[in-house]
């Protein structure tokens, strides 16, 4: 009896044995699974700090050029309204100049550079459309051929006026 009370103990204790190596080997497995996901996790992570450092990268040249336009926008309708300002006040000179080669009064609020139009909120919003430019253009293109027929009149009234000056003395 003992001997059989000693073998059942036996097999009881190599039955425990053998579930303790089971359960040893389940824990084993389950720290390899374990430890292969904290790697794919570590890479996942590095991939993803990468990623991220990119589109902040990306984020911040989208904004610094979402500036640039704004900035350039705004300086292209400073210039605009400076160059209607400076074509107005040429418009105004040429016509005192032609005033006074015809022999005429000038204008005197031209002349004193009182009379000036300011370019209106609608020309600055019009600035962008093509067609607006192109109308720009051609007013400047315009103004062009009316200084250089004034010149040419300038110049023939000078040239008749130094003959006139030969004739008389």
């Amino acid at each position: 009896m003992i001997h059989q009370d000693l073998e059942e103990q036996i097999d009881q204790e190599e039955g425990t044995g053998q579930a303790l190596r089971e359960e040893a080997m389940r824990q084993e497995s389950a720290l390899q699974q374990l430890r292969l996901a904290v790697k794919e996790l570590s890479a996942q992570n590095q991939e993803l700090i990468e990623k991220n450092l990119t589109l902040q990268e990306h984020l911040r040249q989208i904004e610094l050029s979402q500036e640039l336009p704004g900035e350039m926008a705004h300086l292209a309708e400073e210039l605009h309204e400076e160059l209607t300002s400076c074509l107005q006040d040429l418009r105004s000179v040429y016509s005192v100049v032609t005033q006074r080669a015809q022999g005429k009064d000038p204008n005197l609020s031209l002349l004193l550079g009182i009379h000036t139009v300011q370019c209106s909120v609608k020309e600055k919003v019009d600035l962008l459309k093509p067609g607006m430019l192109t109308k720009k253009l051609d007013d400047v293109k315009q103004l062009h051929k009316e200084i250089e027929d004034l010149r040419t009149a300038i110049s023939d009234r000078y040239a008749q006026d130094m003959g006139d000056n030969c004739i008389t003395q």
